[in-house]
């Protein structure tokens, strides 16, 4: 059955407006694009429906119509797809707004006849709603913005043509009733939280590639005539029309951030599975973890990854080793298909500079590369085997293999004495069991028999424990730039701010339900520099989930401003119905990591574990684990920093750009009073439910979009590792800044 895919193409290079700049590239981004939707849907035989709008036709109404009319036509199995290049804008914001925006601005696409006739810009809050329309029915939606404020602008004060796609912010306040909700929308969008009003975005499932950040300029290539976002899009797909959207994400970041360093390029996804699916829907690839290296004519080869990933230079004998492929290869685990290795020289927060030590064939410096580490400097989660000797031969033999099939594993090591084991790897009646040393607690139960396929999975659970440990047990670099109250991060219960850096939440009942606890987030830039903020939660699970802040994954921080997580609503914390019983505790770490630089904090996230027997209970053993278990080396730190300039070789100092990691430990209980109450999960504010993983999902609107932050609390019954060094951490530590045990009210 043939699909259909419908595309409302909008450019605009000359306005109604004479105090507006005229363009000089957007209308060839549109026959650019059109002719490569043209050619794509001829050779993969879909029918394409195309509506462009061109200078005076793009007017306000007829962007408004042509959504409703067009796009709305997109059905499930279809794609929608929503283009504009031309100039973007801002325009002071409504209170009602303000949680949404850190500066106080809405972001705006500038039509043929706006700000003539007392006709508005179209606001973002207007676009989020016309994309909800859309996907009433279901349709791949994709959006993709070639203007200043898609991601943001800084203002051109003359009419000359300067390439920039941006124009003076609109300073005459719009009152809330002038954008084009409804009365009823209105009524149903708005919420009273602390006695101000807050507008709550309608949902809807979309993915967004942005020119710019909200506070950047998008530029036009004076060679090309296009947009430089457009033209290396285009280019990108041109080379290769099955990329997905996160590679082709990664190689038009790289191209344009070549030309203008400060134009950062963005994109979002609702639905985190959008990111590994063809450009324009398909079936989602099986994401692999990588990095990607590019080539600067001033520092040479790096890759994307650095000190906040995890990723150290290591010693001369001991250097972080990597595999290098074309982008188009995807599966990286067959090493004979690289093309060239290379090791890591420096490392930097966002990024680490390396050296190409051999290649089958020349690099192009044009082009981008998949990246995969093959060799790290020694730093091991402990294994213990124990049990039947058969099933621990199936045991070594692929942990000599695990890596590629033909190296041992980057992240473990057996050990021959159960204490000094972090984890034990039970062989017993014909299935593994991983216990956790520590509190000889069984955390996941194998029960495919003593063979290659069920040996393989225990042993990449236990390096997908150890690479959830590494991110966990990050913390910021001794030296660091950046003062340690850079940045506040508070949680507020009720509107009470919380400040301590172990929140302990419970359960409440009501008319004999349990109503879980909820909380709201917001963080602070209360420095004198530019920041970039990135909050995760590390869950029981294993999984390592990115909150957004401000409606974004990565949000850019000016001094003074603030974010809150999921637009300020409040997050409910779910402990899973089948464990209210028997375990009445989980524990989550929401982890804050700032820098100087932008970076990529979507290499950090990983999915939960896989569970065959997520049932945990404690494992009667004769081998008793003590309590008195040296904390910190149970998992060495995989990140130092070493980027301190040598003053023998230079009179001045060099200026990197600098890091640093706040945590808060939450731990949510059921009190033991409510044990009569009806043990069944509120439904209130939760739209998903994975019955079948026991699965709880917390649901944020985000800059109109649904965010599924996975607060995976259904693993093990007792403290997850990392949990303990976390722990640890804070006993050698005195709380500063924010962290003290008082409460206070949230003033506003």
């Amino acid at each position: 059955m043939s699909q259909n895919t419908y595309a409302l193409l909008v450019g605009i290079d000359e306005y109604r407006s004479p105090s507006i700049p005229s363009l000089r590239g957007c209308v060839n981004d549109i026959t650019a694009i059109n002719d490569f939707l043209v050619k794509r849907v001829a050779k993969s035989k879909d029918n394409l429906h195309i509506k462009k709008l061109i200078n005076q036709e793009a007017t306000r109404q007829a962007i408004i119509d042509n959504f409703r009319k067009h796009l709305c036509l997109a059905q499930s199995d279809d794609t929608a797809l929503f283009y504009f290049s031309g100039h973007g804008s801002q325009e002071q914001a409504a209170v009602e707004f303000w949680h949404l925006e850190p500066d106080r601005l809405n972001e705006t696409l500038v039509c043929w006849d706006s700000r003539q006739n007392n006709i508005w810009d179209l606001a973002d809050k207007e676009v989020a709603k016309l994309i909800s329309e859309v996907a009433q029915n279901h349709p791949h939606i994709v959006v993709i913005l070639d203007c200043c404020h898609s991601g943001g602008g800084v203002r051109s004060h003359n009419s000359e043509y300067t390439g920039v796609r941006e124009v003076a912010v609109n300073l005459k306040e719009r009152p809330i009733d002038d954008f084009i909700f409804s009365a009823e929308e209105m009524k149903r969008f708005t919420s009273v939280n602390n006695k101000q009003s807050r507008f709550n975005l309608p949902s809807s499932e979309y993915i967004l590639l942005a020119a710019c950040r909200d506070n950047e300029e998008a530029r036009e290539h004076y060679i090309q005539k296009r947009g430089v976002f457009s033209y290396f899009l285009l280019d990108s797909l041109q080379k290769n029309d099955t990329l997905t959207y996160r590679d082709l994400f990664k190689r038009t970041n790289v191209c344009v951030r070549s030309f203008y360093p400060n134009q950062s390029p963005q994109i979002e996804a609702t639905n985190s599975n959008y990111l590994d699916q063809p450009f324009l829907g398909g079936k989602a690839n099986k994401r692999q973890l990588y990095f990607t290296a590019t080539y600067n004519g001033e520092y040479g080869w790096s890759i994307d990854g650095g000190a906040i990933h995890g990723i150290v230079a290591g010693s001369e004998n001991q250097k972080t080793r990597l595999a290098i492929f074309p982008i188009t290869v995807e599966n990286t685990h067959q090493l004979e298909r690289a093309i060239a290795v290379a090791e890591i020289t420096k490392t930097l927060p966002q990024l680490s500079y390396i050296h190409i030590s051999g290649e089958k064939e020349e690099l192009d410096p044009e082009l981008t590369y998949k990246v995969v580490i093959t060799s790290i400097p020694s730093s091991y989660l402990k294994i213990y085997f124990e049990g039947y000797d058969s099933g621990i031969k199936f045991l070594r033999q692929a942990m000599k293999e695990a890596f590629c099939g033909e190296r041992p594993s980057l992240y473990l090591c057996e050990v021959f004495d159960a204490y000094e084991a972090d984890f034990r790897l039970r062989a017993f009646e014909h299935k593994y069991i991983i216990i956790r040393n520590s509190d000889n607690r069984q955390l996941i139960s194998f029960t495919a028999g003593f063979n290659y396929e069920s040996t393989l999975q225990a042993i990449r659970s236990l390096e997908h424990i150890a690479r959830w440990t590494n991110i966990a047990t990050i913390t910021s670099p001794i030296n660091s730039s950046i003062p340690t109250d850079a940045v506040r991060m508070e949680i507020h219960q009720n509107n009470v701010e919380i400040e301590d850096c172990q929140i302990a939440l419970e359960y409440q009942a009501d008319n004999n339900e349990l109503i879980p606890p909820k909380i709201a987030i917001k963080v602070t830039n209360i420095s004198n520099m530019r920041l970039y903020c990135v909050l995760l939660n590390l869950t029981e699970l294993f999984e390592i989930n990115i909150i957004p802040l401000g409606g974004k994954t990565s949000i850019q921080l000016e001094p003074g401003q603030e974010a809150f997580a999921c637009e300020g609503t409040e997050i409910p914390i779910f402990i899973p119905d089948t464990w209210k019983q028997e375990k009445r505790e989980y524990k989550d770490i929401l982890k804050l990591i700032v820098s100087t630089s932008d970076f990529d904090g979507s290499l950090l996230k990983q999915g939960k574990i896989e569970i065959l027997s997520n049932r945990s209970r404690s494992i009667e053993d004769t081998l008793q684990a003590s309590d008195d278990t040296n904390i910190d080396n149970l998992i060495k730190l995989v990140s130092s920093r070493a980027i301190i300039p040598d003053i023998i070789d230079s009179q001045e100092s060099e200026k990197w750009d600098d890091w640093l990691t706040k945590e808060i430990l939450i731990t949510t209980a059921i009190p033991k009073n409510l044990d009569s109450c009806i043990y069944e999960s509120p439904q209130e504010n939760t739209e998903v439910e994975d019955k079948q993983q026991n699965q709880y999902i917390l649901i944020g609107l985000c800059k109109n979009k649904t965010v599924k932050l996975i607060f995976g609390l259904t693993f093990t019954a007792a403290i997850f590792v990392g949990i303990f060094a976390f722990w640890q951490q804070f006993k050698l530590k005195s709380c500063k800044g924010t962290i003290c045990p008082v409460s206070k009210k949230l003033s506003h």
